[in-house]
């Protein structure tokens, strides 16, 4: 309550700070300086013009303050190095020089000859659990590099931050399991800050194309819907991370790995043809806006149909002594993968009022390695588990190939602007548009109205002064005239030094001054000056050498004033 107080309280005074000053604005400019409602209109407007343009740059600067993590490097210098513990400070210059050899890597290779290496090739970012089979599913996709020695960089013992995977189709980038499911939450949290920083400092343009979620089809089939939802919910909050850093969002693929897990996947897959290993096994989502489940249900439909009729063509083969009969379990086995999969999905991917919903592209299944003992749902349920079959631990790369090589480099260009970052471009866009509007009214209103004190100055002028000869020749009434000539040199020139604002070009007003002025000297020259100085010299040429000396004293007094008062008319006083 007591900070709305002051909120409210707040608001009041920046308005009724805002109405004393356009109050002092309009009470100067209509009664000290004198000017017309229209100027003082005008002024208001321009003034408002420029107060939309400061609340423009605000919010600019604003923006740029919000992303000036995003603009820093993580590789700061040695002195903020220092400054770390000792295993910190490894595990930041680790992430650092993975980065640097990965960037120097591309510089060196052939896709400089295409452009930009950095920008030749998409990047796609791999997410899930430690041990959720992420290396294993991109070292078993069998995909070719240009530059087979540099194909993998990663660091000692596995992925301990990030591992890069330089392919002909795009570059991988495959983070440790802990950016996606914290082990120690505010280290892991800021590391994955940092990696998020470095991404956008090497690629601002572009930073990222795809991001691949994976999780294992064991964890799908064995784990509580507890903890589904808690992956689930830890992997939004990555997706959100990531929105915000990149202002991006991007086509997000769930892998469902280790699907040899599943009873019956592999002999499923030893029936198959060699060339259909290669394919990938899953759909890519058409409809953005539908919810999750409604998504799992047509993919499950969609899959499960196929798996059955391929099931009622084995039926019809002649069975081999090697023939594993849990092929036939295999479709109804895989359909329990729905129910894991609505939990994960629906707590990372449904909408709700807090977050940016992402954008789920695409649902794929795979095994790397054929390892471990498959699990059986529908033989547990029969109480049927006997002996537990394990695998013989083959590593046929089942429907990656593809995924990784066809599938994600056509959707390279569906990284689209978040909605935050698009209702900020919309704002300032059209604050910077009302500002110019308003200002351009503003600049013509003073245009108008410089160009009203021109004609104003203009028709104020007696028109026997524009005219050639106003003099009648007597003595009289030329110094009247001369007299009259001068107050309207003199009105003009007050009505010109009155006009306090730019004349943008329109200097008529001050032409015209200077023309009665000119046009001044000239008459009075003709009338009085040149008469007089013609006077003079015969008074001069007329006087006798036996002069007296007080009519001589007379004169060069009378010179000498008038070469003192020349001299001071040229140094500028009056």
């Amino acid at each position: 309550m007591k900070e709305t107080f002051f909120k409210i309280l707040k608001i009041f005074l920046v308005f009724l700070l805002i109405v004393l000053l356009i109050l002092l604005l309009v009470v100067g400019a209509r009664y000290v300086m004198g000017w017309s409602w229209g100027v003082v209109g005008f002024l208001l407007l321009g003034s408002l013009g420029i107060a939309v343009g400061a609340l423009f740059l605000r919010k600019l600067w604003r923006r740029r303050q919000e992303q000036r993590f995003v603009q820093q490097v993580i590789a700061q210098d040695e002195a903020q190095l220092q400054s770390l513990a000792g295993k910190e400070k490894e595990t930041y210059r680790e992430l650092q020089d993975r980065w640097r050899e990965a960037v120097e890597t591309l510089q060196r290779s052939y896709l400089r000859k295409q452009g930009n290496p950095l920008y030749v090739l998409p990047w796609y970012l791999v997410i899930g659990e430690s041990g959720s089979g992420k290396t294993t599913a991109i070292e078993s996709a069998r995909l070719s590099s240009p530059f087979a020695e540099f194909r993998r960089t990663s660091g000692l013992a596995g992925t301990r931050n990030c591992d890069w995977w330089f392919f002909e189709q795009a570059v991988i980038l495959d983070t440790a399991g802990r950016y996606a499911i914290p082990v120690d939450e505010g280290r892991d949290k800021e590391e994955w800050q940092k990696f998020l920083n470095l991404l956008v400092k090497y690629r601002k343009k572009e930073p990222l194309n795809g991001l691949i979620v994976t999780i294992a089809a064991d964890k799908l089939l064995g784990a509580p819907p507890e903890s589904l939802d808690e992956e689930g919910r830890n992997i939004r909050r990555r997706i959100d991370e990531l929105m915000r850093v990149l202002g991006a969002k991007v086509p997000i693929y769930v892998l469902v790995t280790k699907c040899d897990l599943i009873r019956g996947m592999s002999p499923f897959s030893d029936q198959l043809p060699a060339g259909s290993l290669d394919q990938a096994m899953g759909v890519l989502k058409k409809d953005f806006s539908a919810p999750p489940a409604s998504f799992l249900d047509q993919i499950f439909e969609a899959i499960g149909e196929r798996l059955r009729h391929f099931r009622i063509l084995l039926f019809q083969q002649p069975v081999s002594k090697t023939f594993d009969p849990g092929i036939f379990l295999f479709p109804e086995e895989f359909g329990h993968l729905r129910q894991g999969l609505g939990h994960f999905m629906e707590a990372a991917f449904r909408e709700n009022p807090y977050q940016e919903t992402p954008i789920l592209r695409g649902l794929y299944f795979s095994s790397g390695r054929q390892e471990g003992t498959p699990y059986s749902h529908f033989l547990k349920n029969l109480g049927l588990i006997g002996e537990k079959e394990v695998l013989p631990g083959t590593d046929k790369g089942l429907f990656l190939h593809d995924f990784f090589g066809k599938i994600l480099p056509r959707e390279r260009g569906l990284l689209t602007p978040t909605k935050r970052v698009m209702e900020w471009r919309t704002i300032t866009r059209n604050l910077g548009l009302v500002a110019w509007i308003i200002l351009g009214i503003a600049f013509s209103g003073l245009l108008f109205f410089s160009f009203l004190n021109n004609i104003e100055i203009l028709k104020g002028i007696p028109s026997r002064f524009t005219q050639a000869g106003p003099l009648s020749g007597e003595r009289m009434a030329n110094l009247e005239s001369l007299r009259e000539f001068r107050d309207a040199v003199l009105e003009v020139e007050e009505k010109n030094r009155a006009w306090r604002l730019p004349r943008f070009g329109l200097d008529a007003g001050l032409q015209a001054e200077r023309t009665l002025k000119d046009r001044y000297c000239v008459e009075f020259r003709k009338a009085f000056l040149d008469p007089h100085e013609q006077r003079m010299a015969n008074l001069l040429a007329r006087l006798p050498d036996s002069i007296p000396d007080g009519s001589v004293a007379f004169y060069v007094n009378h010179f000498v004033k008038r070469i003192h008062l020349l001299k001071e008319r040229l140094a500028g006083k009056d």
